[in-house]
């Protein structure tokens, strides 16, 4: 796929910056994945980066720890949010597509959250993040993944024949009614109509159809050819997965 097409789906969040800023405050995803990183996140260091950067607010919790944090993203409309809603003045927003960050100095820290579930080749976008890497430097991946079990049970067959005739246009949006039935006992009603309204969106439910999900075998293939020993963790549920790798 050429950059040019891939400069082209970065529309998709063209017209959804906002709301993708106004989930991350309400969604309990990436609630769980910034009380992760808190964690793995390096103490303190020179320089880091954040590849896919969304409208910065996990790059937030670098710009306190680093002298300096730069954070990429590849749709313009997620930068200029950012640039105007978490400026620091030891961050650096700018646009521009992964494989195109290079530089003489490479990074101290590399971060990327629900960034890779978007790229068409997955070893090759990690095999760029390793090059940018320095050495004593750490990986930090959340993101999300397909699931196939090896031996699905009968709800899950039943499920993937649903999946073969009902189209993901038409699925999508059920499933966020579905959640947000749930979530008005466990979060409210005020939460659950927020966030329900925000994920039947028209341009939100084109942006998740665009989403090109990797298998976690497929990670874990790539990680034993570019980050020996790196960790796995599962993170908020069957499709969330957490990477954390120190370069020698």
């Amino acid at each position: 796929m050429t950059r040019a097409a891939l400069r082209a789906q970065a529309q998709s969040f063209d017209k959804l910056a906002a709301d993708y800023d106004r989930l991350g405050d309400l969604g309990e995803n990436h609630q769980r994945i910034a009380q992760w990183l808190a964690g793995v996140l390096p103490g303190a260091g020179g320089r880091a980066l954040d590849l896919g950067c969304g409208t910065g607010r996990h790059t937030m919790l670098r710009a306190d720890r680093f002298t300096r944090v730069d954070a990429v993203d590849l749709a313009q409309p997620m930068i200029r949010l950012a640039r105007a809603r978490r400026p620091r003045p030891n961050v650096t927003y700018w646009t521009s597509d992964l494989h195109d960050v290079a530089g003489p100095q490479r990074y101290d820290c590399i971060l990327s959250v629900l960034t890779l579930h978007h790229v068409p080749d997955l070893h090759a976008a990690l095999s760029h993040i390793r090059s940018l890497l320095a050495p004593g430097g750490r990986v930090v991946i959340a993101d999300c993944y397909d699931i196939c079990p090896d031996r699905p049970s009968a709800w899950w067959r039943l499920r993937l024949a649903a999946e073969a005739v009902v189209p993901v246009r038409l699925r999508l949006p059920a499933l966020a009614l579905l959640r947000g039935g749930r979530d008005v006992l466990r979060r409210g009603p005020v939460t659950a109509w927020e966030v329900c309204r925000l994920t039947v969106k028209r341009d939100w439910l084109d942006h998740l159809v665009s989403d090109r999900m990797f298998s976690r075998e497929a990670l874990q293939a790539s990680c034993a050819d570019l980050f020996p020993g790196a960790r796995l963790e599962v993170l908020g549920g069957a499709r969330g997965i957490g990477l954390v790798w120190d370069a020698p």
